[in-house]
């Protein structure tokens, strides 16, 4: 009888830490560059990348405390605003990007031109991490999909595709207070799959969004998914969904991070 009580107790005590720490593993607040969603803080703004050795700039990057003027006066660059910029810095495959950050902000132009292992690089060195599939999908949700595009306020997904700058387009908001989830530019998350060898209609039969993943190449891959579309129109969406190799360097294609 004292073995069953003390087994009992024993397991109630492992139960009460491990719920203590889920539950201090699980923000309530996020720093000023996310919003919660879920047990996540994601990324207000799509990412942009900066360089910098700057000891106290990092600091404010990794707390989520920096601003555009603190990124510049600084001395920090910004990368892959007009091309594949990274430089011997920070190669295509990541190894070696340690002085490149991803930093999220209102205001500028989103980093494009960026693979997979690049944009894992720059969350990293953060203090962040790409999104999976599903918590990106749970921050998306509510950003309104009209499919058309009034180049002011609504989602930009015109064509041809020039990215604006991040936060400018204010009704591009999701229920958790996300910006620019749909359009801008499509976004990569952690989630590795099979390359897709086909487009097939969207889930959902109220929606056009893309939906790239059918198939199964038996000669490449695999593929990094990518979610939210860019300029392409109705095509668009919080369903919209495609997959790419994640060596791929690409104009439409950007990212933004977790904590």
């Amino acid at each position: 009888m004292k073995q069953v009580l003390a087994a009992t107790v024993l397991m109630l005590a492992c139960s009460l830490v491990v719920a203590a720490t889920a539950s201090a593993a699980s923000p309530t607040v996020c720093p000023p560059d996310s919003v919660l969603s879920g047990t996540v803080c994601i990324d207000k703004y799509e990412a942009s990348v900066w360089e910098t050795t700057n000891a106290k700039v990092i600091a404010k990057i990794r707390t989520g405390t920096v601003t555009q003027i603190d990124l510049l006066s600084g001395g920090a660059v910004q990368h892959g605003l007009l091309g594949d910029d990274f430089g011997p810095g920070c190669p295509d495959t990541g190894n070696g990007c340690n002085n490149f950050y991803a930093v999220s902000i209102p205001g500028v132009v989103p980093a494009r031109f960026i693979t997979w292992f690049q944009a894992v690089a720059a969350t990293r060195n953060a203090g962040k991490r790409l999104p999976t599939n599903a918590e990106w999908q749970a921050a998306a949700l509510g950003t309104p999909d009209p499919g058309t595009d009034n180049g002011t306020t609504d989602c930009n997904v015109q064509f041809p595709l020039v990215p604006v700058s991040t936060g400018s387009r204010s009704g591009c908001v999701s229920d958790v207070g996300a910006l620019d989830m749909v359009g801008n530019l499509w976004e990569w998350v952690a989630d590795w799959v099979p390359l897709a060898t086909v487009c097939v209609t969207s889930m959902f039969p109220s929606t056009s969004d893309f939906n790239c993943t059918a198939g199964a190449d038996a000669t490449a891959g695999p593929a990094a998914l990518l979610r939210g579309g860019a300029g392409d129109g109705p095509l668009a969406g919080v369903f919209a969904i495609l997959e790419r190799l994640p060596t791929d360097v690409q104009a439409y294609i950007g990212f933004r991070a977790v904590r």
